[in-house]
């Protein structure tokens, strides 16, 4: 059974494109997200300790993730968690997990964004945008 997360937060980095040795291209980036708490003893919203998650885009939802989104923004991502587990350069065992991303998004409830639809193949282009103001 997979498991799937959702996780709202900011890239802490712009997103960075690579390829893999078949020749597949995707775009890793980083995602801080923190809670907030209410404290009442002081009364004021208290932020909670950052979770750091890695997260990798394939084909189009990499392109499209490098083509829009930058370090700050605040975004969704949706997808497989996974679990890996590696020894760095230095030989120390680690843990790490990451999500596979199927979705990935600007957090509308932050941020206003303008969505741009990729052109279908037809056999008569549609009017640019100043042939319909003509």
């Amino acid at each position: 059974m997979e498991t799937y997360v959702t996780v709202q937060g900011n890239l802490t980095a712009d997103p960075v494109a690579t390829t893999t040795a078949s020749g597949a291209s995707l775009v890793k980036i980083r995602v801080a997200s923190n809670a907030r708490r209410f404290d009442k003893q002081s009364g004021e919203y208290r932020d909670m300790d950052p979770m750091f998650i890695n997260a990798t885009c394939w084909r189009n939802l990499g392109s499209h993730v490098l083509a829009t989104l930058r370090k700050g923004d605040s975004v969704i991502v949706h997808g497989r968690l996974l679990y890996r587990e590696y020894d760095d350069t230095k030989g120390v065992h680690r843990t790490q997990f990451e999500i596979d991303a199927l979705v990935v998004g600007p957090d509308l409830n932050r941020c206003a964004a303008d969505l741009r639809r990729p052109s279908r193949a037809t056999a008569e282009a549609p009017p640019t945008p100043a042939e319909v103001a003509a």
